[in-house]
This record gives C-alpha cells, structure tokens and sequence, in this order.
C-alpha cells in the first residue's frame, strides 16, 4: 500500500502516538567493556569509536548510576514536566559483556524508575548477546512498558568488519535478533555508511538485512571522525574519504525506500560533542540534514517503505 509521498515513521511520531509526548533518553554508563578492548578479539576498538565506548564516560569520573539517572532525568524533566519523561538508556560498551552481574544490578535500579521511564533500552554488540542475557532482558519485560535492545550491525558485509577492527559478523547480527525475537525484545539496529572500504550499496544492504531480522527500529549514522579513536590517526596521517551531506542524504533516503513501513525510523544522522568531533568539516546542523532527506524523498516522489519487500525472519539457529 502507498503512503504518501515523503512520510516515514519517526521514533517522535511513534512516541508521541503511544504516550502523547515525547520521550527524551537519559544516557547511562555501567563502566564495562568490549572484547574488542579488552583483548578478547581486540584492542583499541572499533576504527571509529572513542575510549568512553560512544558513550558519555560518566562512571570513570566516578558518577554512580543513580547519580547518572538522577542528572538526566532532572534535564528530561525540564522539557517534560508532568508524566512518563524518559527513555533509560545502557549506552556506554557492551551492557551484556564481560558478566551480567552489573547489568541485573542495573536493570534492578531502573525497574524502580520505571514510572518515570517506561522505555528501557540497553546497547551491545551482537557477539555479545547470548542466550542468558537474552533471558536476563526478559525477566524485565513486565517492569517496563517497552524493553529494547539496541545492536550494532554498522556494515552488512564481514570484509567490511575486518578492515574496521571490529571482529563481529552479520551472522552475530541474525543470531541476537533471532535471540530477541523469542523473548518478544524489540531490535533497535544501528546502521553506519561511509566506512573504508564499504560499496556504495552498502546502507541499502544493512536496512535489507535488518529487516530479515525484524527488528522494530532502525538508527541511521555516518561515518565521523573523533577525538581519541584508532580513525584519528589516520585520518591526521594520510586523511580519510569521507562523505559529503549530499552523498549521506542519497544514500538515507535510498534506504528508507527499502526499509519496511512499520520500522520506527529513531535517528536520521549522527552528530557528536563539539569538543570530540573533527570530520567530516563544513556540514550543517543535524536539523538542516534530516530536512534535506525528507525533501529528497519529496523530490523523488518517495516514501518509507515504497520499495520494501515483504520478509518473515525465518532464519534458523
């Protein structure tokens, strides 16, 4: 069925339909690790990941989780001063690796809050998701109005993973999401283009293969680079190639056309603190950027979902 032209379902849209309002996310850290810091798999981790593991760095300057929750909620409530305000958000790491141990002591807090947070989502890789941390998410989905995990899938194509030091696999990838499914978690999946080496066709490969796995929500991201990552250096060294907005907006709204009606659209385009950020120089404010998506899609009389095939994930494991 058509949509009309230019619409897709954004994570505002889909918060403000099932809570009247929008949520905004608190941002937390348990301080853990990755394997591909700890020597695991790797050191240093991914290319373009910073040493607080895209995440604030908050429990290395020693702020307790509850010290964490309450100076985000605080700023949620600012803008939203009367009913639910946020979304609890395990950013920093892998939030199911090395152990649990941290994470259930974590999720015991948030249940708590669960009135003021109805949304509990929690970041990890895909290698890193079993099936006792699957198990452990489930125990909480009664605690929670929403229970999401978010995984990072950034490249469909396992060369691609190599070439970035990032040690997982697209099988990683159906493997949680399949993981997920059983226990009824929605899959928020993060995608990544413009990496080295990735083809052009790269984003419309990713929304293709997070759609086989059904996830609920997809997060769009281009590549940066920032302060105190393994890209800085080459990028200071030789340079990197990295996208124009033009190119970026292209390829998003390619993906969208691919991407399944119902999936929740929660990002558009990366942005970074002023003080990590360093590439790519001369592109404009995220605001400016989803509005050229959304008057590409116009352009090209398209829609989220017009070129999407209809896929039951099916794969088995």
């Amino acid at each position: 069925m058509s949509q009309p032209i230019g619409t897709l379902l954004s994570l505002a849209e889909s918060l403000r339909n099932r809570y009247g309002r929008k949520l905004r996310r608190v941002m937390l850290d348990l301080g853990l690790s990755c394997p591909n810091r700890d020597g695991a798999k790797g050191f240093g981790g991914c290319v373009y990941c910073d040493v607080h593991g895209s995440g604030t760095g908050a429990q290395a300057e020693g702020q307790s989780l509850a010290e964490q929750w309450q100076r985000g909620l605080a700023k949620a409530r600012r803008l939203q001063p009367e009913g639910p305000a946020a979304i609890a958000y395990l950013q920093s790491y892998s939030n199911t690796y090395p152990g649990l141990e941290p994470l259930k002591a974590a999720l015991e807090f948030l249940a708590e809050q669960s009135q003021e947070a109805p949304i509990l989502a929690i970041g990890t890789r895909p290698d890193c998701f079993s099936p006792e941390a699957a198990d452990l998410l489930a125990a909480y989905r009664n605690r929670f109005d929403q229970v999401w995990l978010e995984l990072g899938l950034e490249t469909a194509d396992d060369r691609v993973q190599a070439l970035i030091g990032r040690h997982d696999s697209l099988e990683h990838f159906h493997r949680a999401c399949h993981l997920a499914r059983q226990r009824d978690l929605a899959v928020i999946a993060h995608t990544m283009t413009g990496l080295p080496g990735e083809k052009p066709d790269g984003l419309l490969r990713q929304v293709q293969e997070a759609a086989a796995a059904g996830v609920a929500g997809i997060k769009f991201h281009q590549l940066m680079v920032l302060r105190r990552t393994q890209l800085e250096a080459v990028w200071r060294r030789n340079g990197v190639a990295l996208l124009t907005p033009e190119e970026y907006v292209e390829r998003v709204a390619d993906a969208l056309e691919y991407l399944p009606a119902d999936v929740v659209v929660h990002r558009l385009v990366a942005e970074a603190p002023e003080e990590s950020y360093l590439a790519p120089q001369g592109w404009p404010h995220k605001n400016k950027v989803i509005h050229w998506i959304r008057q590409e899609m116009i352009r090209r009389q398209g829609w989220q979902g017009k070129r999407a095939v209809q896929l039951s994930p099916t794969r088995p494991f």
